[in-house]
């Protein structure tokens, strides 16, 4: 995994207005770095430079090395926030990873050979990606960039769930999630030339509770020194 790069400096001056004026007449973004036993630390950086690490496809799940003050810290992003009509972003939240820790982050789930699904090929029906990105927890220094679902196999009617992916050992999934064990794709069935949703309507409400439960995990494996409740590291077993 890419180890991406930002510089930051310590932002003196907080609240609404001095955060307009860095945006708007300086060109910085402010955000606040988490985690580990020191207070949350106010920061900002130039909009361009994070514009540039922004537009990496894997920034979310990936090792960020901040120098800040002199010294560098190993982050990962947890939230960007951008202008919803300007092509500004007006706010971002890094969270510190130490060693010895592993982190909750959330990659893509990648679908593979889908133009030889079979129950796409020789059984006309349709590919449904109910869920398109899953949360792991995984070492700083082996986060998966993505959950690859080979399609090839798979039969009009067939549900893929979480439980049928191949175990990995350099990541896991949350409690709650494997406890829910929702469905990641399906291929829908085509009769008298319409779809038959019954199993879609299941599978949307299966992406809801797989996602709420990926929050409660979450919450529920928050560290006494966090001070953010968007917690993300777990002790190494």
């Amino acid at each position: 995994m890419e180890t991406l790069k930002l510089k930051a400096e310590i932002r003196e001056k907080t609240g609404g207005l001095s955060s307009k004026k860095a945006i708007y007449e300086n060109k910085l973004v402010p955000g606040v770095v988490y985690g580990g036993k020191d207070a949350p630390v106010a920061i900002q950086v130039k909009n361009n430079e994070l514009l540039k690490i922004i537009n990496n496809e894997s920034v979310f799940n990936s090792l960020v090395e901040l120098e800040l003050a002199d010294k560098k810290h190993n982050v990962v992003f947890k939230d960007v926030q951008k202008h919803p009509s300007k092509n500004i972003f007006i706010h971002f939240d890094l969270q510190k990873v130490s060693k010895g820790t592993k982190i909750n982050v959330t990659v893509p789930v990648v679908l593979t050979n889908q133009d030889k699904c079979f129950g796409v090929k020789i059984e006309g029906g349709v590919i449904n990606h109910v869920l398109k990105e899953l949360s792991v927890i995984a070492d700083p220094d082996n986060i998966p960039e993505f959950i690859e679902v080979d399609m090839e196999e798979i039969k009009s009617k067939e549900k893929v769930r979480l439980s049928a992916l191949e175990k990995n050992s350099s990541y896991s999934f949350p409690k709650s999630l494997k406890n829910q064990d929702p469905v990641i794709v399906s291929v829908l069935t085509a009769r008298g030339g319409a779809m038959l949703l019954e199993d879609e309507v299941e599978e949307d409400a299966d992406a809801v509770e797989g996602e709420e439960a990926t929050t409660q995990e979450s919450d529920n494996e928050k560290a006494p020194e966090e001070n953010k409740p968007d917690n993300s590291e777990e002790k190494s077993e």
